[in-house]
This record gives structure tokens, sequence and C-alpha cells, in this order.
């Protein structure tokens, strides 16, 4: 079976408008657009669109940046989405958090962090039947605001690990 994606990679060239800013943007800042956004620039409105969710998703506020990528993290675990996997694994390493931490993500010490791991893992499992006192203790430790954030890190992610898992975007080759 191919390791490539089903369908194309893009390049700046074949881009427009914000598309092509994004592109340009990444390359100013890292050298490299990430593949998943070389392959959802197919379909430019789909990519400046979700390109927007996922940059206020994944910043600093309200919940803190560290936070919501364990939250990625383990979504993208639960989910066994390669691609995922090694990209929140990259950031939380430069976040300073050791492979020994994220092999460990489960046993937080942190009572907020451990709380939203947990919710983490039911809303990605059977966000249809949370348990009620999960929901209180959220309800409890978070703000409406970070928990609608916390929920937006879990649904961005479960997008996300089934938006390359279908198009077989897989992590590069080293």
């Amino acid at each position: 079976m191919s390791t490539d994606p089903i369908v194309k990679c893009v390049s700046s060239d074949e881009l427009h408008g914000d598309a092509k800013k994004i592109f340009e943007d990444f390359l100013d800042s890292s050298g490299k657009v990430p593949k998943w956004l070389q392959v959802m620039g197919n379909c430019e409105d789909t990519m400046t669109g979700f390109f927007s969710l996922f940059k206020s998703v994944m910043d600093n506020e309200p919940a803190p940046s560290e936070l919501k990528w364990k939250v990625a993290y383990v979504v993208s675990d639960i989910n066994k989405c390669e691609f995922c996997i090694g990209a929140t694994q990259s950031k939380l390493s430069g976040l300073g958090i050791s492979a020994q931490d994220l092999e460990n993500v489960d046993k937080a010490e942190d009572p907020k962090e451990a709380l939203a791991i947990e919710y983490a893992r039911a809303t990605t499992e059977h966000a249809y039947s949370i348990d009620p006192e999960l929901t209180k203790r959220m309800q409890d430790a978070f703000s409406d605001e970070e928990i609608v954030e916390i929920t937006a890190v879990i649904g961005t992610f479960n997008f996300l690990n089934r938006f390359n898992d279908a198009l077989r975007i897989l992590p590069e080759s080293k």
C-alpha cells in the first residue's frame, strides 16, 4: 500500500488570497507547510476556515496551551492517528514536556489537568453518554469558556485525526 495521501499535496503556487498567505506564513516561520495543510489546500475555503478555527482553539487563552496540547495528544492517541500523535508529541516536547511525562499523561498530578484528560477520553469515546458526575466536576473546576474551549480542542482533533487517517496523511519519514 502506498504511503502517499490519496489526494495531491498542493503548493503555494496553486493557492490564492488567504490560503496562499497561510502557506507563506508557515514557510516564513518554520520553512515548511504541514502535510495536512498541503492536502487541505485542495479545498481553499475548507483550509482557511479550518485553519482559523485551529488557531483560535489552540492559542493560550482561556485554557493554557500546554493543557490543550495534552488533550490533543490524548485524543490522537485514542484514535490512533499516527500523524497527530507525532505532531502533538513534537509540540509538547517544544513546550518542555518529556516523553516520560507523556507516557504518564493519564496520571497527571494537577487535578484540573487530570480532569481535562478524563473529559477528553469520555468525549472522544462516548460523547453521547458522558457521566453527569464528570460534567459536574468539569463545571466546578473550569469556567464555561474553558469547557467550551477544551471541548473544541477535543472536537478539532477528532476531526483532524479522521481527516488525516482517511486521506492517508502519515508522519514524515525520518
